[in-house]
């Protein structure tokens, strides 16, 4: 996979002040900024070092870099979400993230299809050269993994910590949130599930159901080498949204209503 910024990307904005101006003056299009605005925007809010708990990374395709993790650390720490939800449990490695970095009475909801997804051949019969330039047979092997495997980055949570996540075995096409009680009431949502337009199109929408008029909705595999239909369905909503791409990264953000006013309010 790649992280590397589309030809439609524009320069990069390297301060919390250009990321709030550009955004105060643009209603579209995709803004691309250095790690480090996120950062400051953190360093600013808190007199303190701000801590973060973390996993060493799995080696497994499929997952978040370091880099990755610590941005979505940082999102988590400035919002103060009430609930998250992440399309893609996968080994449960964001899952964690989110739970142990997440206030003690946020509750977190993760979804993915389960071990009824289990494919007929073995994880250890796919190339890893296959892996990284399909798309289709990347994905037929992270639902075999996470089939076969399941979340178990998520086996060392406290009691307290498991108590507030939710896990749903579901094919994400057929989820319905308001069957969760979830309309409206999710501040931060984590798009990383099927890669495929129809999955990403169906994600989406539900992700906007749940985050109402305040939120933050975060793809991952934006400007991915294998999975071009996420770069084209986010590219596709930046003609009539500003969203935010992080430099290095593949995530791209998504800011709603007061809880992306106070993304952006928040630093320098």
């Amino acid at each position: 996979m790649t992280s590397e910024a589309s030809a439609s990307t524009p320069s990069l904005m390297s301060s919390p002040a250009e990321l709030r101006e550009h955004c105060a003056t643009h209603a579209s299009g995709l803004v691309q900024i250095k790690p480090k605005v996120v950062f400051m925007k953190i360093e600013a809010r808190h007199a303190e070092p701000v801590g973060m708990k973390i996993n060493v990374p799995s080696s497994d395709i499929g997952s978040v870099t370091l880099l990755e993790a610590a941005a979505l650390v940082s999102l988590v720490k400035l919002v103060r979400p009430r609930k998250i939800f992440e399309f893609g449990t996968f080994l449960g490695y964001s899952t964690a993230l989110l739970v142990e970095n997440s206030k003690p009475d946020c509750e977190v909801y993760s979804l993915d299809l389960g071990e009824s997804h289990v494919g007929d051949r073995p994880l250890e019969a796919y190339a890893e050269a296959d892996l990284r330039r399909d798309g289709d047979i990347n994905d037929a092997y992270l639902r075999s993994a996470q089939g076969a495997v399941g979340p178990r980055y998520t086996t060392a949570l406290s009691a307290n910590d498991k108590a507030r996540l939710h896990l749903i075995h579901q094919d994400s096409r057929r989820f319905d949130p308001a069957a969760q009680g979830l309309d409206g009431a999710v501040d931060i949502v984590f798009v990383d599930g099927g890669h495929d337009t129809e999955t990403v199109t169906v994600d989406t929408a539900n992700a906007r159901r749940m985050i109402g008029d305040s939120g933050v909705i975060v793809w991952h595999d934006f400007n991915s080498g294998i999975h071009g239909d996420v770069t084209a369905f986010v590219n596709q909503l930046a003609k009539n949204e500003t969203i935010v791409c992080i430099q290095h990264t593949m995530l791209a953000l998504l800011l709603v209503g007061q809880a992306g006013r106070d993304f952006l309010d928040a630093g320098v």
